[in-house]
């Protein structure tokens, strides 16, 4: 018997940047995660809004 598991994938749109986790945390403060997004706060300029995440790896991506 075999057994898939398939995990929602949230792929970073074509020419968007993306992040890793120490980059995204280097550039971002983190309040909150929650479905597939981070909720953050932009250290450059105070700027608060959510990024999209991925599984593995983990990249980060589409800031709004």
């Amino acid at each position: 018997m075999s057994i898939q598991i398939n995990h929602p994938v949230n792929p970073a749109p074509t020419g968007e940047q993306t992040w890793t986790t120490a980059e995204m945390t280097a550039e971002f403060d983190v309040s909150g995660f929650g479905g597939g997004m981070v909720f953050v706060t932009r250290k450059a300029d105070g700027k608060t809004g959510t990024l999209e995440f991925n599984g593995s790896p983990r990249l980060y991506h589409s800031f709004r």
